[in-house]
């Protein structure tokens, strides 16, 4: 159904922009996952219930393969939805220093279709561009490509890294490029605003009812510097958080500080860094993420660390991940996870892959969250 619906979407986009003889081109993505949760253990009874809002709950011990839309395999139970994706990007130039692009993604895991990238650019200079509008915020390395598979060698990235409950912002940015030498250079500079509606990933997998949650007055910026051999980046944001629960209608406070004080407007820095290289028939990849809210004396560690051989259309890839929150406040209640994976990639033509991945988590978080779960995935993913 979903795939119907973004075909038809794709489809008008297309007649409307021919009817005004905009230069336009069209490419797309899509991922047939499945995946199964072959055993588990926790530290009560096997099976046990995950519950998140009325209407939804989950058999554990799970496996999230995606955080942003909740995309839980549950125990012992083989499922097709919750990675499987599809997507088409429209790019339509007015004039020589005016265009627009629209990404629209269709996903199985909530049946949703939505507009991930609409924005507008105008080129001030060669290297200077002025974009406005929604766009994922590139808070990751693989930001930009999180739902085009093609694009890394995993199956899906690290979900104990790549997972957050805002992933895009309304507002502008500036994009600056240069090369010098065998060096790309990319910097960029944003501001804006996201509020999301009954957020999946909090309501789901964490407060077990409807939360709203806003990100406001963001101001970030990366810097990206690569060549054929290595690429390096840094990235800082900070935004002010404003997270309310919605029962029968009415809005509270959920955010906790000293003495179980409830609060709000909570400020946020995030730093990163990702270190990579490719070099012959090797690859590595790393990446570390803090984020640090100092009004409730709340902080969080991500990092990823894979290694990899490619031998003509195959690679092969070990890797390593881990999430862990620390509280002041809260201490007896923070989320800690770590992920061993191995990876097969099968690069069959040039544009599509096999992928296979074994995954093994160890949950040492505080409360009862997704257990230790062994997951099995496969993967056919394409670019067109």
């Amino acid at each position: 159904m979903y795939i119907a619906k973004l075909s038809a979407l794709a489809t008008l986009t297309i007649f409307s922009t021919a009817a005004y003889a905009v230069d336009s081109s069209f490419s797309g993505f899509s991922q047939l996952t499945v995946g199964r949760v072959l055993s588990g253990s926790s530290s009560g009874p096997v099976p046990y219930q995950l519950n998140a809002q009325p209407g939804y709950s989950y058999q554990c011990p799970c496996f999230t393969g995606n955080y942003e839309y909740a995309g839980v395999y549950e125990y012992h139970k083989t499922d097709v939805k919750q990675e499987s994706l599809a997507g088409v990007q429209g790019n339509f130039k007015f004039t020589p220093d005016l265009s627009a692009t629209v990404q629209v993604v269709a996903r199985g895991a909530d049946s949703s279709v939505n507009a991930d990238w609409a924005y507008g650019s105008y080129k001030i200079s060669d290297n200077l561009t002025l974009q406005a509008g929604r766009k994922r915020l590139p808070l990751y390395y693989y930001s930009d490509y999180m739902y085009v598979g093609f694009a890394y060698p995993w199956l899906r990235p690290s979900q104990d890294l790549y997972a957050w409950q805002i992933y895009s912002y309304d507002g502008a940015n500036l994009l600056y490029t240069s090369n010098v030498g065998d060096w790309t250079y990319t910097g960029n500079v944003w501001i804006g605003r996201r509020k999301s509606t009954d957020n999946e990933l909090l309501g789901n997998l964490y407060y077990s009812t409807r939360i709203d949650e806003s990100w406001k007055k963001m101001i970030g910026a990366y810097l990206d510097a690569s060549n054929d051999i290595f690429s390096v980046r840094g990235v800082y944001m900070h935004t002010v958080v404003e997270r309310y629960s919605v029962i029968n209608g009415t809005r509270s406070l959920v955010m906790t500080g000293a003495n179980g004080d409830f609060v709000n407007d909570v400020g946020q820095a995030f730093y990163g860094i990702s270190f990579n290289v490719d070099y012959k028939n090797w690859l590595v990849r790393s990446e570390i993420n803090y984020i640090n809210r100092p009004s409730v004396k709340n902080t969080y560690t991500a990092q990823s660390y894979s290694g990899g051989y490619k031998m003509d259309k195959h690679t092969f890839l070990l890797s390593w991940s881990q999430f862990q929150e620390r509280s002041e406040y809260w201490p007896t209640g923070t989320e800690k996870h770590a992920t061993t994976s191995l990876t097969y990639r099968w690069d069959f033509t040039s544009s599509q892959a096999l992928k296979v991945q074994f995954d093994k988590i160890k949950d040492k978080s505080k409360f009862q969250f997704t257990g230790d779960a062994n997951l099995l995935a496969a993967s056919w993913q394409m670019v067109f």
